[in-house]
C-alpha cells in the first residue's frame, strides 16, 4: 500500500521504470566490481559480507526461478544483453517463461538471448 492506497501490478510497475526505471539482474561477479566502487557510511569494510549475501540470494533465488517477468520496463539491447549474460551463465535451469514484452529490445538484444539460448541456458524454457 501507498498513502493508503494498495498498489495495482500497473503502477507498481510505473514505480520501477520511472527515474532510469529497474536494472536488469547482475551476475555476482558483475555486482561485486559495482560494489567495490561503493563506500559504506559506517566506515566499516562490509564488502565481503554483502558480496557473499549477494552471491548467495542470487544462486537460491534464479536457481528455484521458474518464471522471470521484466516485461514493459523500458529494456534495450544492453539490457537485453545483460539478461543473456545471466541465462548463460547456468543460474536458471528451471527457468520456463522469460517476458520481456513491451520493451524496446532491437537485433543486438535479440541476438545475445539466441545465442545464450542456442548455448543450453536456460533448458527449461519453453
Amino acid at each position: 500500500m501507498r498513502a493508503g492506497v494498495e498498489y495495482s501490478y500497473g503502477s507498481l510497475r510505473d514505480d520501477c521504470v520511472q527515474d532510469g526505471g529497474r536494472r536488469p539482474p547482475l551476475l555476482p561477479s558483475a555486482f561485486a566490481a559495482e560494489l567495490e566502487k561503493k563506500s559504506f557510511t559506517n566506515g566499516k569494510d562490509d564488502k565481503p559480507l554483502v558480496k557473499r549475501l549477494y552471491e548467495a540470494a542470487f544462486e537460491e533465488q534464479f536457481g528455484k526461478a521458474t518464471e522471470l517477468f521484466y516485461r514493459g520496463l523500458g529494456w534495450g539491447d544492453a539490457e537485453a544483453a545483460q539478461v543473456a549474460e545471466v541465462l548463460a551463465s547456468g543460474a536458471a535451469p528451471r527457468l520456463e517463461k522469460l517476458d520481456l514484452s513491451y520493451n524496446e529490445i532491437g537485433d543486438e538484444g535479440c541476438k545475445a538471448l539466441a545465442a545464450a539460448l542456442k548455448e543450453g541456458a536456460a533448458p527449461s524454457l519453453k
